[in-house]
């Protein structure tokens, strides 16, 4: 069995343990890093079917055992990248979400909220695509302090909101640049996202009903 294979069969048992046995997916993704991998594999290969695999790895050298630890880090690392970008992508979603299903506010006061945050969160993207074509990844403060600007633009005062920013920002910051430049581009297209949807959904129908209500 090649040692690829081993690894990509590992990783997915981790990560389908993290992310459907587990409370906190993201801390429990980063308790099984590639450093420790010889201390939890043999945890994830428990079936009967994984006696080849067992067997594999009992009976590996360096070589091969290094190439099990190399493919695990790359698959490991592409996923914990994805998935804090995805994260951060989620709480701009859940703001937007959020203003719109503010009972306390009137549809005027949405759409002024909802313009505020498309202005801060173009200027973010723009931010966000200079890392990027400059490869030179934006850093947890520079992060939080966007996450800030947006609070301030739509009186945030929540005390979950930036706990959340910062719950995941710790795992940004366990990243290495290349892997924080992949976190970035996935935060970018969940800002783009954002973004279609204030001009494209929230925007237009907060106007028709304010049109139908004069």
């Amino acid at each position: 069995m090649e040692p690829e294979v081993i690894a990509e069969n590992v990783f997915d048992r981790v990560y389908d343990y993290c992310t459907r046995h587990h409370d906190a997916p993201l801390e429990c993704l980063a308790d099984h890093t590639p450093d420790q991998l010889s201390v939890f594999i043999d945890a994830y290969l428990t079936n009967e079917e994984d006696n080849a695999i067992n067997e594999a790895v009992e009976n590996s050298d360096d070589k091969f055992w290094d190439t099990i630890q190399e493919e695990y880090e790359r698959l490991w690392k592409e996923r914990m990248s994805t998935d804090v970008g995805s994260a951060l992508g989620d709480i701009l979603h859940w703001t937007a979400e959020d203003i719109m299903e503010d009972a306390k506010l009137d549809d005027a006061s949405k759409v002024g909220y909802l313009k505020a945050y498309a202005e801060v969160l173009d200027k973010f993207g723009d931010a966000v695509k200079h890392a990027l074509q400059n490869s030179n990844p934006l850093s947890s403060a520079d992060l939080d302090d966007w996450y800030m600007k947006i609070a301030n633009a739509v009186s945030i005062k929540n005390y979950a909101y930036s706990e959340d920013v910062s719950y995941f920002l710790d795992f940004y910051s366990m990243l290495d640049d290349d892997d924080r430049l992949h976190a970035l581009s996935v935060l970018l297209d969940d800002i783009a996202d954002v973004l279609y949807d204030i001009e494209q959904k929230y925007l237009p129908e907060l106007r028709a009903l304010t049109n139908n209500n004069s």
